[in-house]
């Protein structure tokens, strides 16, 4: 997946959350190689990627009009609007933009490189 196994699929930069590293799986691993069951998952946004084959929501043909997603992003709270910002990123310019921008952040997003 390229790198794209640390970006959530709602595009949340997983790399930088301390559980991630320690022992959390985070949505994608384990599911890509089948030792996790994706049956069990309760994430629909996670369900509806993975099963697509999808690397994120950003990579969808359906993001502008799919009702999950766009319920997610639209939630009230600061980190919906920058888990929005980080797809559209992506979708704009490429996975490989998103991870130099995010190699340096924080926290699960942060401001963005002005072009």
């Amino acid at each position: 997946m390229n790198g794209t196994e640390e970006i959530g699929c709602c595009g949340a930069y997983c790399k930088t959350c301390r559980e991630f590293l320690k022992t959390c799986k985070g949505c994608k691993l384990g599911y890509l190689n089948g030792s996790r069951d994706l049956r069990k998952a309760r994430c629909k946004m996670k369900v509806c990627c993975l099963t697509k084959g999808l690397a994120t929501c950003a990579d969808c043909a359906e993001y502008a009009s799919c009702e999950t997603i766009q319920r997610f992003v639209q939630h009230p709270g600061y980190k919906y609007s920058k888990y929005k910002q980080a797809l559209e990123y992506i979708r704009a310019h490429s996975y490989q933009a998103f991870l130099a921008v995010a190699q340096n952040w924080k926290g699960a997003y942060a401001k963005y490189n002005s072009r």
